[in-house]
């Protein structure tokens, strides 16, 4: 990493915290608000305290500039990006909004994270099949995937990197695949989006969906969803807000009721995207994170990773995760050889370090604001011996 990289990371992670003396690297779980973030939300409260100060402007203006953050994140065009308040709403607008027939398929990988996996299963009511890939070696690969495509497949739906073991999948190689066999792919970056880059515009999948409140920095209830405009098109929506109906005419003019067709992906906005007291604080998160740049993040992220990694005693640890390469994301998942892996995890949050504890491992997982000596002050608290009680 350049000087002027590491120098512009060094002011961005100043823009973080206090944490009250604690380490956080638990952002997997929850990003923390930037300080501008925060301001934001202080803003957004005295704006409801004394509504005078809201416009009627302010209702459309401010989604129209949350949705333009969100597409220069991803490279897409404004008009593809759909406002959401989680991962859920967008994995849920395609599942509702798509045509079935009975015997339709939807695949899944066994063991995925629950929100990609149960809005396509309540679909069983209409005979549409959900399916489990279970990969060999742990992580779906382009030949997995064409040999479980099956002429009723339409959907593939995955996690990008996978919440529980760290795992990254290729994302070209499997859209590539789906493409091939004419199958819509469906991404869940909520771990990836604002650790690594990605850009719609060359990357063969047909939506993405994401939360806002982890690697983004947003605060909680805040989401968005790409879709791909082949795919919008197939799209039904399954609500009519009226705010969202009212698109191009002021508030002095409200009483038409006439539901419209010619919105795009306003029709499919979760309701009241003007949110002020989310939509200000995170638009504040995003604008600092283009203004250093997702490739400089993930860079440093990374750096953190190889510090972390490089240094655990592989005789007492068991690293889960991927140690190098592309499949290594920012989540680092240990579990110890001796069966302490849960008093570990206390006795980190006793050492002041907050990570997770998930499905019997330890999940550490580092951003932006973190160091290299809070990454070093973990390992210390990682392979000091247990107090007993």
């Amino acid at each position: 990493m350049d000087d002027a990289s590491h120098a512009a990371l060094v002011r961005a992670g100043g823009e973080f915290g206090p944490f009250d003396g604690r380490v956080w690297f638990n952002t997997a779980h929850q990003g923390p608000l930037p300080r501008a973030a925060v301001i934001a939300a202080e803003r957004a409260a005295a704006l409801k305290a004394a509504p005078y100060r809201i416009g009627d402007n302010d209702f459309s203006e401010v989604p129209e500039r949350l949705r333009g953050l969100l597409a220069q994140l991803i490279g897409s065009p404004t008009e593809e990006v759909v406002l959401g308040d989680s991962t859920s709403h967008g994995l849920h607008l395609i599942a509702n909004g798509l045509s079935w027939a009975k015997g339709d398929e939807v695949l899944v990988i066994e063991g995925d994270y629950p929100a990609t996996v149960l809005p396509w299963q309540r679909l069983a009511r209409s005979g549409v099949k959900v399916r489990s890939v279970r990969p060999q070696y742990g992580l779906l690969s382009a030949e997995e995937l064409a040999a479980a495509v099956r002429p009723r497949t339409r959907v593939l739906a995955v996690t990008w990197v996978d919440s529980f073991n760290g795992r990254t999948l290729d994302l070209y190689a499997l859209g590539e695949t789906c493409r091939q066999a004419g199958v819509l792919f469906v991404v869940n970056a909520s771990q990836a989006i604002g650790a690594r880059p990605i850009d719609v515009s060359t990357t063969p999948v047909d939506a993405v969906v994401s939360c806002g409140y982890k690697w983004l920095c947003g605060p909680y209830a805040t989401g968005f969803s790409w879709l791909h405009p082949n795919l919008l098109d197939q799209l039904r929506p399954q609500q009519a807000y009226w705010l969202a109906m009212q698109a191009g005419r002021g508030l002095d003019h409200m009483r038409e009721t006439v539901v419209r067709d010619d919105i795009g992906v306003r029709a499919f906005d979760v309701f009241c995207p003007a949110n002020f007291a989310t939509t200000l604080p995170w638009m504040a998160s995003l604008e600092l994170l283009l203004e250093i740049g997702i490739d400089r993040i993930a860079a440093w992220d990374q750096q953190l990773v190889d510090r972390l990694v490089d240094a655990i005693d592989p005789a007492k640890y068991q690293l889960l995760s991927p140690a190098c390469g592309p499949t290594r994301s920012t989540l680092i998942v240990l579990s110890r050889k001796d069966g302490t892996t849960e008093q570990r995890y206390h006795q980190l949050a006793d050492s002041g370090i907050d990570a997770a504890y998930r499905e019997g491992n330890l999940r550490l997982s580092v951003h932006l604001f973190n160091t290299i000596e809070q990454v070093d002050q973990a390992l210390d608290a990682l392979h000091t011996p247990i107090r007993e009680s």
